[in-house]
């Protein structure tokens, strides 16, 4: 059986950097992927490897060849986190937090490098405990997993709380991208 790749692409659709599904897609089935399906508008793709090389491919090789694509189409670098869609089950099936509250958004952050997110959560878990300028938030909260860092902040606040903060600041360097646990939960059902 073929496995079924997940692309979560790192800073497209924000900041002016503009990536539609079709030209997505276009551009992964042209680097051999087949069932390119996207997932919304905000740089998510589910992908099976077509190559010749299918039975031995690996995030890594799945990774270089769709990072390959998105430079010959958009002409800019687009960093991509692969995850194979049975691990994005276990990612969002070990979620602390709930994905319909109607309070908090629960996100997950992913990143390459599976060691990083230890390194991170500790960086996280220190801005939260002693943000700078305002009480602690009680209500945000973050928790390790395997290879991301879940995050729970309340609705309204994701751009402004010091994990977002923290976030931004640490994670320089590292390949990092967050999605909410909503957007993960539909990665596993496509």
């Amino acid at each position: 059986m073929s496995t079924r790749w997940g692309l979560l692409l790192r800073g497209v659709n924000v900041g002016g950097v503009k990536v539609t599904s079709a030209a997505l897609r276009e551009s992964l089935s042209t680097a051999g992927f087949a069932d390119v399906r996207t997932v919304l508008a905000s740089g998510n793709a589910l992908v099976t490897d077509a190559s010749s090389t299918a039975a031995g491919a690996t995030a890594a090789t799945v990774r270089a060849r769709a990072e390959a694509a998105l430079l010959a189409t958009f002409d800019r670098e687009v960093r991509v986190i692969v995850r194979t869609q049975e691990e994005l089950a276990a990612v969002a099936a070990a979620c602390p937090y709930a994905s319909d509250s109607t309070t908090h958004h629960a996100y997950v952050v992913f990143f390459a490098d599976r060691e990083a997110a230890s390194a991170s959560y500790e960086q996280l878990g220190a801005a939260l405990a002693d943000p700078p300028g305002r009480e602690v938030d009680a209500d945000e909260q973050i928790a390790l997993g395997d290879g991301v860092v879940y995050w729970w902040c309340p609705r309204g606040s994701s751009l402004s709380t010091p994990v977002s903060k923290a976030t931004d600041k640490h994670s320089r360097g590292v390949l990092t991208t967050t999605r909410n646990l909503r957007t993960v939960l539909r990665l596993t059902a496509g």
